[in-house]
């Protein structure tokens, strides 16, 4: 299933993806942001590839903009549920290309992943933990609405969808301003 609106596609991973991904997550531009820095092997890449493609909790999808690939994106039931089946889901992203970093086309896969979790799956709640040095990822999501409810080595965020709505309005407004006034369409 692609996703596609925002100006940007969400194609799920293939295999001809995995160095590509594999290279983009050893970055330390990347990898000083997850959880796990340790850098991945070809061999661990392939294991992880071949689980997720087979598990019916998670999706994961590379972000494509103006026919390029450009970061990744995931969402993942945190209960281990069918992600159809589950009502809390965390949301994974990174955008590699740095000119798209830090600008408004940085929101555009989070919005097309948070309608997709919240309007098609039906989920209640997005839940996230942010580094406590990130403070970059911390402020994005907040300008998405997520709030803080612990706060540690590790912030844990949440979001709930009244409060996706109202934070997003804005951001989807300009979004939709900047594509000429459509909604989708890459």
């Amino acid at each position: 299933m692609v996703l596609e609106g925002y100006q940007v596609k969400l194609v799920p991973v293939g295999a001809s993806d995995l160095e590509m991904l594999r290279a983009w997550r050893n970055d330390p531009k990347i990898s000083q942001h997850m959880l796990t820095k340790a850098k991945i092997t070809k061999a661990q890449q392939i294991r992880w590839f071949e689980k997720v493609s087979q598990d019916a909790s998670q999706k994961h999808f590379v972000i494509w903009y103006k026919g390029k690939p450009i970061g990744a994106a995931n969402i993942k039931a945190l209960d281990g549920k069918c992600l159809e089946s589950t009502s809390v889901i965390e949301p994974g992203l990174y955008i590699y290309e740095d000119k798209y970093r830090a600008n408004l086309l940085a929101f555009a896969p989070t919005l097309l992943l948070n309608d997709f979790s919240f309007y098609d799956i039906g989920v209640e709640k997005l839940k996230a933990v942010v580094l406590a040095e990130n403070q970059a990822a911390l402020n994005y999501n907040q300008k998405l609405g997520y709030t803080i409810v612990n706060e540690g080595p590790l912030i844990e965020i949440e979001l709930e969808r009244l409060s996706y709505e109202v934070a997003s309005k804005p951001l989807k407004g300009l979004l939709s301003r900047v594509s000429g006034g459509k909604k989708s369409g890459v």
